[in-house]
């Protein structure tokens, strides 16, 4: 319950001419009340930015790569943790800055799960991300920034499942998104299945990468799969 909707019963329980006062009195901010009503969510939405733009700036100062993901991964999300889930827990839907902030940085610190999950509620709230992004939507930062990782994934040798795969149905049908991305999907999937000569699953995904994106570089690689196919086939027709 609420602490808002624990005082509006306790109010009720002390008779209308408590109610009657108590509607009739402004509704204090404190840190306690801060997402209750929407002015109060507006004011501490307010704070935390302020708070986001100092730790952006100190973000800012940091020279390496190292020592910015260190500062986001053990200091800056576990801060905003608990206001961004006070926020989701509200109800309320206003354009939220400093959750989008924390998306973005799960992302950069390869925390994929809830990265996803704060995004799905980003994309259901229509936040926008920040200027610096060139008005990129959600959909098609996230599409990005797991394709990148997985693209560095694969040349340093690792896998890059289950991210890749399980985000393709969003990438090319639910998202809308322009055909290069979801193109680079297709390709990686493709050339992971030719490795694997799953032939049948390379050549899907390789044909579909170039029908979204013609000058995705695939035909090489085609090719190989056409003439893996055509010998696997009279071994498939003598089995018969």
């Amino acid at each position: 319950m609420s602490l808002a909707l624990a005082h509006k019963r306790r109010t009720l329980a002390q008779g209308t001419a408590a109610v009657i006062a108590a509607a009739a009195a402004p509704l204090a901010y404190s840190p306690a009340e801060a997402l209750s009503s929407p002015a109060n969510a507006k004011k501490h939405l307010l704070l935390m930015e302020a708070s986001l733009d100092q730790d952006l700036q100190r973000l800012s100062d940091i020279k390496g790569l190292a020592g910015r993901q260190a500062l986001k991964r053990e200091e800056l999300l576990p801060k905003y943790q608990d206001f961004i889930q006070r926020y989701m827990d509200s109800g309320l839907v206003m354009p939220n800055r400093v959750l989008v902030q924390v998306m973005v940085w799960l992302f950069d610190t390869e925390q994929f799960e809830d990265g996803l999950a704060l995004a799905d509620f980003a994309i259901e709230q229509g936040q926008e991300m920040p200027e610096r992004f060139k008005r990129r939507d959600v959909q098609t930062f996230v599409a990005d920034a797991v394709i990148d990782w997985a693209y560095a994934e694969y040349n340093a040798q690792r896998s890059p499942e289950p991210y890749l795969s399980d985000l393709l149905p969003r990438v090319d049908g639910e998202w809308e998104l322009t055909e290069q991305i979801p193109s680079k999907y297709h390709k990686l999937i493709g050339i992971r299945a030719m490795e694997a000569e799953q032939w049948e699953t390379a050549l899907k995904h390789l044909e579909r990468s170039t029908e979204l994106y013609a000058k995705a570089g695939n035909e090489t690689r085609i090719k190989k799969c056409r003439i893996a196919l055509a010998k696997q086939a009279p071994a498939v027709t003598g089995a018969q």
